[in-house]
């Protein structure tokens, strides 16, 4: 805990206080590794498992040690062919050169890992219906709680952690504390695997300390191809988008939070002055209702209600309301499911609506998608206080 490690799957949660929820009294308890790696603009995890899969491994057993468990699960996505291909041949060597089994180099300690694969359900990458298709059930996560460290696994205590999250913890134990916490503005500290795509010279995955600017990660991955930076993604399709104006905002837990938007995964999508946003948000709104696995209602009609009403605005087939339809779609999805799925859906929605209202606005008046230029598209920060409330909900205004 005292090296501040937050867990890089998505919500940024203290690892260190998450395994203080385990249970001590109850036997046996499970680590699971979250390797669905399923959120848009994302690949990291696939980036390890193919080429460093000894180092998570080396990660799951220093969980394992602290924590006093023998088993550990590596749900890993179905497409990732080469990176679990890359992952059973590593585990196969560790069980070769005594690094896992029984008694592992005479240590005493236990510890086998299995690694199952998924069938490419974006909701599995959610704790619980990860567990549930784990099982063998159908993915669809359960309510909370109990929590998977009381009751996950077969009904046992677990801990589900991330890919990147356990390759951290080779190098805390091996270099110490102080060392980690060096890096990072506190309270986020150590590094991060970004992962950047769309419109940069070099997109790929870097791994800086957690901390510089949008602007400054554009220019590691070989600067901006096109003309002007008109948005960009911060942490997978389900963050609120940073605008030209939030360029210098920091890439790290608390920056972004305070900036109403989250790091996640750490996907960073780059869109350049060519790009127009509606279609972006079409595009996006088409990947959820193809995912929501149906448990909840307010899912299960209100993603393709937030697409249907989109397309209809791309087709120029949009009335005036329809925007303020939207919002108030994703407000009743939002809060109101069994897992984050719907607020997944909701703050991109929003967020494109209310930061680049003008050319939501444009292909209303206009009956096609208009492309604006980068200062006319966008809402200025000091106006979008006043957009929000003229069209969000009073419970929602402060997204």
């Amino acid at each position: 805990m005292d090296s501040g490690l937050k867990g890089r799957g998505g919500a940024g949660f203290s690892t260190g206080l998450k395994w203080s929820f385990v249970p001590k009294d109850i036997k046996p308890c499970y680590l699971c590794c979250n390797a669905d790696e399923s959120e848009p603009g994302t690949f990291s995890n696939r980036y390890v498992l193919e080429k460093n899969p000894h180092l998570l491994i080396e990660g799951i057993l220093i969980c394992c040690y602290a924590m006093g468990i023998e088993t550990a699960y590596i749900y890993i996505r179905g497409e990732f062919t080469l990176g679990k291909k890359m992952l059973d041949a590593a585990i196969k060597e560790a069980y070769e050169k005594g690094y896992l089994g029984k008694d592992i180099r005479g240590t005493g300690l236990n510890v086998d890992i299995y690694s199952h694969p998924g069938a490419g359900a974006y909701i599995c990458g959610e704790e619980t219906g990860l567990i549930e298709s784990l099982e063998g059930k159908r993915g669809q996560p359960r309510n909370k709680p109990p929590f998977p460290a009381v009751a996950g696994v077969f009904g046992k205590p677990t801990v589900v952690q991330n890919v990147e999250t356990l390759c951290n913890l080779p190098f805390i134990v091996g270099n110490g504390v102080e060392w980690y916490t060096q890096m990072g503005p506190t309270p986020n500290t150590g590094t991060k695997l970004y992962c950047i795509s769309g419109d940069v010279n070099e997109p790929g995955v870097y791994e800086l300390e957690l901390g510089l600017t949008c602007s400054e990660l554009i220019e590691v991955a070989g600067g901006l191809r096109g003309e002007e930076v008109k948005a960009v993604i911060p942490g997978g399709s389900s963050a609120p988008i940073l605008t030209h104006y939030e360029l210098d905002t920091r890439l790290d837990f608390t920056a972004l939070t305070l900036a109403k938007s989250m790091l996640g995964s750490g996907g960073i999508i780059v869109m350049n002055e060519t790009r127009n946003i509606v279609d972006c948000l079409l595009n996006i709104m088409k990947f959820y209702a193809h995912e929501s696995c149906g448990q909840c209602t307010p899912c299960r009609w209100g993603t393709p209600w937030v697409r249907d009403i989109v397309q209809r605005i791309a087709d120029g087939n949009g009335q005036k309301k329809s925007v303020a339809n939207n919002i108030a779609n994703v407000d009743t999805m939002t809060w109101n499911t069994i897992c984050v799925f719907g607020i997944a859906v909701s703050w991109p929605a929003v967020s494109y609506m209310r930061k680049f209202r003008p050319e939501f606005e444009a292909a209303l008046r206009e009956g096609k998608l208009v492309t604006l230029p980068v200062a006319e598209a966008t809402v200025p920060p000091e106006e979008n206080y006043a957009y929000q409330q003229r069209f969000v909900p009073k419970e929602f205004a402060d997204l």
